[in-house]
This record gives C-alpha cells, structure tokens and sequence, in this order.
C-alpha cells in the first residue's frame, strides 16, 4: 500500500541553477514559524556555514507586493516556489548581505538579505538539515512502496479451467471440426458429384 503524499513542504532550490555542482541552498518559512513572527514571510539562503535572511513582516510585505503590482492576497510563498520550479532565481552577494531577485513575466520580486550572526544561525541551519533528511526519508519510503506494488504479481482476470479449442474451419483437415459431405443416392461412388448413367446391378448366378 502507497503511503499517503506528505503535506506541501516549504518550497526550496539550490543555486545557482543549472546542472553544475549547487553552492548554495534557498528556501523561504512558513508564516509563523518562529516565536512572535505570525504574519511575517522569512526568506534564507545558505552555503551550509552561514546563513543570509530577510524577514518581511506585513506592512513590509503589503509595501512588497505594491511595488511589485501584486495583489494583497497573493501568496509570496507560491510566487517563490513557482520562480523555484522555474529555476528563475538569481543571487548576488555582497559584502556586507545580499541581494535575491526572483524574475518571471509578469512580475519581478527582489529581496534584500542579511547576514545572520553565527549564534543566530547555528539552530536555524540545524532545523534545515534535519527538515531535508525528513524530506529525504518520506520520499525513499513512498519510492519503496511503489516499487513494491510495481514488483507484486498481478492476478489474471481469465478464470482457470481447461483449455477451450475452437473447430479447425478447414474442411480437408481432419479433426472433430471437419465437415461431413452426405452422398445423395445415385451419385457415382469413383466420380463424387456426378451421378451414375446406370444403376449398380448385381451378379446373376442363373444365367448361362
């Protein structure tokens, strides 16, 4: 049986984008994820040392999404997974922040990001690790279980009993389904089909 899907996680990319080799990792938190933070949008990137944030709480975001012609409910969450799939992301590092812009027709979102003293960024680099290694584990045993269904044999719908034979069609082949010509009566017994010119007599004994 296939486990159920797991609930939409936070979307997240690596950077740059492209089949070389990831340097770093991008991901963005629920609203509320943290203590005092409902309604605020966090934004992170991270080379797997340190760690560079933007924390947009609402007013910030409202302002966000004017600038940007976004409508007050649209979700910034949605917009940065769909830039993610899309792989319309760009990083630009700064000595002292960075800079994130996610591009895509018909909009243009750029977010300014901090760095994240190391004290402060130890435990939120710590939930990511263990957040992917949870997100690793649920797909390897999802895989595992459609595999299994895959690999599980499948009963056949015909029902089980002896092999029925149709007729052989061809009448000059023996076999129970050949057909039987009956011979009319006069019909010449050497010549099948014509009839004989005189009948079949027999032998007369008292005849000199």
């Amino acid at each position: 049986m296939v486990p159920p899907p797991p609930t939409l996680s936070p979307p997240l990319c690596t950077l740059p984008p492209g089949p070389g080799p990831p340097r770093f990792v991008c991901y963005c938190e629920p609203e509320g994820s943290g203590a005092g933070d409902h309604g605020v949008f966090h934004l992170h990137v991270t080379d797997g040392a340190e760690l560079w944030s933007a924390r947009l709480p609402p007013d910030s975001e409202a302002a966000c999404k004017a600038r940007c012609g976004l409508g007050v409910d649209e979700d910034l969450a949605a917009r940065f997974r769909t830039a993610c799939q899309q792989q319309a992301i760009a990083l630009n590092l700064r000595e002292d922040g960075a800079s994130l812009t996610l591009s895509g027709p018909p909009w243009t979102l750029t977010f300014d990001l901090s760095k994240v003293p190391s004290p402060e960024a130890a435990p939120r680099l710590q939930a990511l690790t263990l957040g992917l290694a949870e997100r690793v584990c649920n797909l390897e045993q999802r895989l595992a279980a459609v595999e299994e269904t895959a690999a599980s044999p499948r009963k056949s719908p015909r029902p089980a009993g002896p092999p029925f034979f149709l007729p052989d069609p061809d009448p000059q082949r023996g076999g129970p389904g050949a057909a039987v010509r009956r011979r009319c009566p006069g019909e010449s017994l050497i010549n099948p089909g014509f009839k004989s010119k005189k009948p079949a007599g027999g032998v007369d004994f008292d005849e000199p």
